[in-house]
Parts: C-alpha cells; structure tokens; sequence
C-alpha cells in the first residue's frame, strides 16, 4: 500500500482547488459547461468500476492497459440471454487501441489548440472500442426482415440494462439492424454486410442522433436462422470544434466531444487528472490481470491459469503424465497441422488460437467437441460453447471467437486449424498473450518461455525471454532453471527464502516465487506487471481514470439544465422517452411505443385470438363480425362460395334445401322457407236418416193419400 505524505495532498488539493477556480472564471469556447475532476488522491478499483492509470509523456493508454473487462470494471460484467429455441451468454470488454484500426488516446506536452502550452490527452483518431462477444451466438429464426426470438431480450451495456426493441435483417445484402432501449434512452447498431470483417461507417444512431462511430457486427446465417457473434463499436474522437480532441487537467473525454452521447453510457468516461503522482491500479477478487498460476495437480498433471488481453481467465491443461501437453488422455495443441489434409485435433482436445502472435494478441483455449449435421462444436475455457458451420463437400469452416476468424478443415471428424490466424495451415505456433503484452510460448522439448518485447520499454535492449521446464519422471516436476541469462546485460538468479521458498526478478520487472518442494510436484507464480510497473520507466506521469462511475469523479457547477422537448430526440428530464411513437421499453421491459408526451411508453398487449374480445389488427372474433357470405377463420373474415340452391347442402344465406329443414307449417321453395297454404276440405253429401216420429207420420200420410 502506498503512502502519502500529508504535505503532498495538501499540496494537491491546493492545485485543484486553484484549477476548479479556474474551470469557473476561464470557460473555452469549445467547454459551455466546465466538469471537474474531485482531486482524489488514491482509488481503488476493487469496489468497482474505476481504474486509474499513469502514463508517461507521449504514451498511450494502451502502452499500459490494452483493455478492460469485468475483471477491471465490475460494470462490463456478463450475463446471458436465452430465447425461445437458444441460450446465450456474453462478455464485455473496452480496448483503448488496436494496430492498424486506431491509437487511441495519449498524454503529450505542448501548444493546444487554444494556443497554451499545457499538457492534455489528446485523442486524434478514435477514442474506445466496445465489444460484447456472444457465445456460442444470439440466435434467431428470420421472420421476413426481422429476428422475433431476440426481441424484447434484456441485455447488460456499461452496466445499464437495455432491452433489444426492434431488429431487421436482409440475407441478400447481409444488413442487419438493432434498436436496443435503455440508460442514455436509445442505440441503433447496423452493419452493412456481417458476413465481411469490416466496419460500416455511420452505424450508429444514439438517442435518435447519428454519431461519428463504425460498427461490426459478426454474424451468419445458415437456413431460416441467424446467429449474431459479436458486436463491435468504435466511437470517432470526433472534437466539438474540429481538430483534434483535447482534454485539459481535471476534464474528461464527454466533455470535449461533438457527439457525448457517443460514450454510450451517461456513465463510462475517460477523465485526465494530469500530471502527479503515480497511480494505483487494483484488481478484484482472484487472479489478476497480469498473474500468472501454474500449478501441479496430483502428481501426474500440470494447469497454467492465466488471462487473456481482455480479462478472459483460462485454466490451461499444460502437461501430463507419460510425457506430453494437455490433461486426462487429451493434447493441447497449439501448433498448426503442417497442412489442410494432415488433421492434427481430434475430439476432446485442446487447442489454443491467438488472433496475432504480438503485445495485442487475444488469445482462446478451447476444446474440440466435434461434428454434428456440419456444424463444429466447440467450448471456450473461459467463456462457453461455441459453433461453425462445415461446408458439406470441402469440409471447411470458419471459427469466430474473440478478435479472430480461424479457418479449419475437417476431416474425418478430426480437425486441422489456422491457429495463428494467418488464413494459413502450414504448420504456424501460436502463443498466449497475457494482460500488458507478455506471452507464453510453449515450446520443444517441454520448455516454457515467457517472451517480453522490448517494444513494450522505454530503452530497450531486445526482447527479454525467461523460461521454466517441465520434467517427466515417476511424477511430473517443474523446474525454474537459475540463473538464466535474459539479456546481455543482465542475468536472471533465484535467491531462497527458505522453506522451499525462492523468488528472482527478471530486469523487466517479472517477479518468479517458485515453490520447490521435495517429495511433490513444485509450482510457479509469476507476476508480469505490464509496462506501468517496469523498473525502466521514469519521469513524470500523468493519471487517467477509466470510468463507469462518472458521477461520483466529477464536480459540476450548478446550472440549470436546458428545458425539455418532446420531440428534438434528446431525452431530458422528467422526458421518459424521445420522439414519440419511437421503439422503447416500458418498466416491465416490455417493448412498445414512445407516447405523444415522451413521458412513458405505452405497452400495447399482443392480440388473442379467440378471447371473444375485437382487437387491433383482428377482422373478427366470431361469424356475425362479417359481412355476408363470408366466415370467421382465425379472425380474419374469409369470404365464401356462392351457396349452390338444391345441392342438398344447407349453405350460408341459404334457409332450406327440403321441407324438413323449415318450422313446422312452412315449406322450403327455392331455399327459402314459405308459410304452407290453407287446405281445402272435399265436398260431403249427408243423408239424414229420419227418425221414429218421422216414419209414423210419413206412413199416415201414405195410408190416406195424402
């Protein structure tokens, strides 16, 4: 732990005291709203999300830290993802430089733009690069022009939850789009062709505002389904006069850029304290980001446990009894087959890729599980499974994992793979690069060599290179050879401690504890403190602090902050979304639609049918929602065939086809029911026989003749 005196920090307080003064009375035309840095003496970044840096004069961010993940930053953390027919996990990480794409930020002494001579962090091409890397894939049936089984899924960005709210894809054109809602309010991403390994211009869209920042996002698509890799976010050090971006003392990036809201989270920053002490950076819990483990297990196996450029933590199967690389029966492979027909990984082994054998390398140990229905399979050490597709008749592939595109060929189920990300079989060695540039190459002979570039120094005198032997006997043993002759001018010599204890320091600043036991297998702990620590680095340095706690660094002045406007695509308080009728997430993370206010978004529940209830986008719920000759099919009104009278079917529109299918006293003519006429009832003659009475007078009037 490192002390101050109390002198010093009054002394540091007086100066920031004096320069907030300043940051009020002396506003740049370029700064409206001045935002200081609290002068901290010391943070810790264990707690967290800060980590602070010290660079010398003309020296990049990168020069000490490539990249930061969750192992730095608490914010970058993973998480997963799991759809309707997948289940994702992810990883996120911030690099500050990439050779050949973009510098980044550095510290330099001189005349700025405001013609004063200072010293800034300046930033002249680009500022970040954010990836988050999906394993095995974010996976989606293709359903027209959109990916449903993704949508309304949560994902973790700088440690601000997000919801994917609208997506579109075009496998002819290979475009793909995302809309994702949450912490600065909304971000589209869109690459003009995944399948390529280029950026696209222009592809983002921050809170309905474009911003100078290119995309990639790395996908394929195979039959009906998409599968997204990684996304991949560069943000431009676009300055908010033009020129260059320049960060003055206690001022940070956000401040100094055309488009803030680039910085993708209201709170990721990159703040320059300018020249002081040097800076403490912390790791959490664990390994740390340039620690280096290996251990034996039992008697019969060695382990290297390790991370990688981005903060990837591996377990490495190093060596085993008989005599050879890997663990339990299984190789672990890190030279290339000699060529595309002589497959060298079998299923279950180890291989190790790198995307480039130098300082910003990013290196993957993965298993090779195998081929199923031309699709690769493999499992990722660190971060998961992974997926390729097999062309049916070359049996090759291409392997996307972490900053590489691997070809391989199958054969046979055996596998031959461009390790070293060349695009070549033939034979090639890669190496894992560690945190700060170091890398461990695994050589002949069961020799172990830990390479540091002299690029890496500020007077070098070549590349330092130290080594530790595995040795096979009736157990497995590690051997630390001492001294070794590291570099012309200095030799590397291991001193005990006692109790078995001995520890040496390479000129470079490697420090090796080497516990060397008797009866059992020795280990080895190496520390390899990246460029910050090396003894050969001096003068003034000057601290950055890698951020995704802004609000508790920074000082602001009391202004009022301009009124809100629904409708200009700035979400301002008490605004809850903007413009209206925009994609958003409701606080159910939901999807639905900005309202006519920006103060909510408003859900609309997804229609059903068959609730008897008439709903957007429904034509019917039952038969007497359509018009005639027409039915309800699945809510949609379906018009019929015209009825056909006297087919003895009883059709729509149609009453009858026979008597029977009338009420009772009604008959059917022409389909129609008729109420039946009256019937007539035939004609009697009645003869009325006449009675007793009537016969005695009728024989009276016969006897006399009447």
């Amino acid at each position: 732990m490192r002390h101050f005196h109390i002198g010093i920090l009054g002394v540091v307080a007086v100066v920031a005291i004096a320069t907030l003064l300043l940051s009020v009375s002396y506003v740049p035309v370029f700064t409206p709203l001045a935002v200081s840095i609290t002068p901290y003496a010391r943070i810790t970044s264990g707690v967290g999300n800060t980590v602070i840096v010290n660079l010398d004069i003309g020296e990049y961010i990168s020069g000490e830290i490539d990249a930061v993940g969750e192992s730095q930053l608490s914010g970058l953390r993973g998480g997963s993802i799991s759809g309707r027919d997948f289940s994702a996990s992810y990883v996120q990480s911030i690099r500050f430089s990439e050779p050949g794409l973009f510098d980044g930020c550095f510290v330099k002494f001189g005349r700025d733009e405001q013609n004063r001579v200072t010293d800034f962090l300046e930033c002249d091409d680009s500022v970040f690069k954010y990836t988050v890397d999906f394993s095995p894939g974010l996976e989606s049936r293709i359903d027209g022009s959109s990916l449903p089984d993704i949508e309304d899924e949560e994902i973790d960005i700088m440690g601000d939850d997000f919801t994917i709210v609208r997506t579109y894809v075009d496998t002819g054109k290979k475009n793909v789009e995302l809309r994702m809602f949450g912490g600065y309010g909304s971000i589209d991403l869109k690459d003009n062709n995944y399948g390529d390994d280029l950026y696209t211009d222009g592809g983002a869209i921050v809170n309905g505002q474009a911003v100078r920042a290119r995309v990639k996002i790395k996908a394929s698509s195979v039959g009906d389904k998409l599968s997204i890799y990684s996304i991949q976010y560069l943000l431009d050090a676009d300055a908010l006069v033009g020129g260059n971006v320049q960060v003055n003392p206690l001022h940070c990036v956000r401040e100094y850029l055309q488009y803030p809201t680039g910085m993708l989270s209201p709170n990721f920053d990159i703040c320059y304290k300018g020249l002081s002490a040097a800076a403490v950076v912390t790791d959490p819990v664990g390994i740390s980001g340039n620690e280096v483990r290996v251990r034996a297990a039992g008697d019969d196996e060695y382990v290297m446990v390790a991370r990688n450029l981005i903060g990837n933590l591996y377990n490495i199967p190093l060596a085993q009894l008989p005599g050879s690389y890997g663990n339990k029966g299984r190789k672990f492979v890190f030279v290339e087959a000699a060529n595309a027909a002589a497959p060298n990984i079998n299923v279950n082994d180890y291989l190790l890729v790198n995307s480039r054998n130098d300082i910003q390398g990013v290196s993957n140990v993965l298993m090779f599980k195998g081929v199923v229905d031309n699709i690769a399979y493999f499992d990722d050490l660190a971060t998961g499974s992974r997926k390729a597709s097999v062309d049916i008749g070359t049996g090759e592939g291409q392997l996307m994992v972490g900053e590489g595109t691997y070809r391989f060929v199958v054969t046979a189920n055996q596998l031959a793979m461009d390790q070293n990300n060349d695009g070549q079989i033939n034979g090639g060695e890669a190496n894992f690069v560690l945190p700060g540039g170091t890398r461990v190459d695994f050589g002949p002979g069961f020799t172990v060599r830990v390479i540091t570039p002299s690029r890496l120094f500020s007077n070098p005198e070549g590349d330092e290179i130290t080594k530790f032997n595995i040795v096979f006997g009736s157990f497995i043993n590690l051997v630390v050879p001492s001294p070794q002759a590291t570099l012309p001018s200095y030799s590397f010599v291991l001193q005990g401690e006692g109790g078995g204890i001995y520890k040496g320091m390479t000129k470079y600043g490697i420090l090796f504890t080497y516990d060397k036991e008797d009866s059992t297998s020795s280990d080895l702990r190496l520390i390899v403190p990246g460029s910050q620590a090396r003894a050969v680095k001096g003068g003034a340095g000057a601290e950055v602090y890698i951020t995704l706690e802004r609000s508790k660094l920074m000082k602001q002045p009391q202004v009022p902050a301009a009124p809100a406007k629904c409708g200009d695509a700035i979400i301002t308080k008490p605004e809850y979304c903007d413009p209206p009728g925009s994609p958003c997430a409701d606080q159910f993370r939901r999807s639905g639609k900005c309202s006519a206010d920006c103060l909510s978004c408003e859900f609309t529940p997804p229609t059903v049918c068959g609730n008897k209830l008439l709903e957007k986008n429904e034509q019917c719920e039952s038969a007497g929602d359509c018009p005639v000759n027409s039915e309800c099919i699945s809510c949609k009104c379906v018009a019929l065939p015209p009825p056909v009278c006297g087919n003895k079917l009883l059709e729509k529109t149609e009453q009858c086809e026979a008597d029977a299918d009338c009420p009772i006293d009604y008959v059917c003519s022409n389909c129609i029911c008729f109420p039946a006429p009256p019937v007539q009832a035939p004609a009697v003659n009645i003869t009325q026989e006449p009675n007793v009475f009537a016969k005695f007078f009728m024989w009276l009037a016969k006897l006399f003749g009447a």
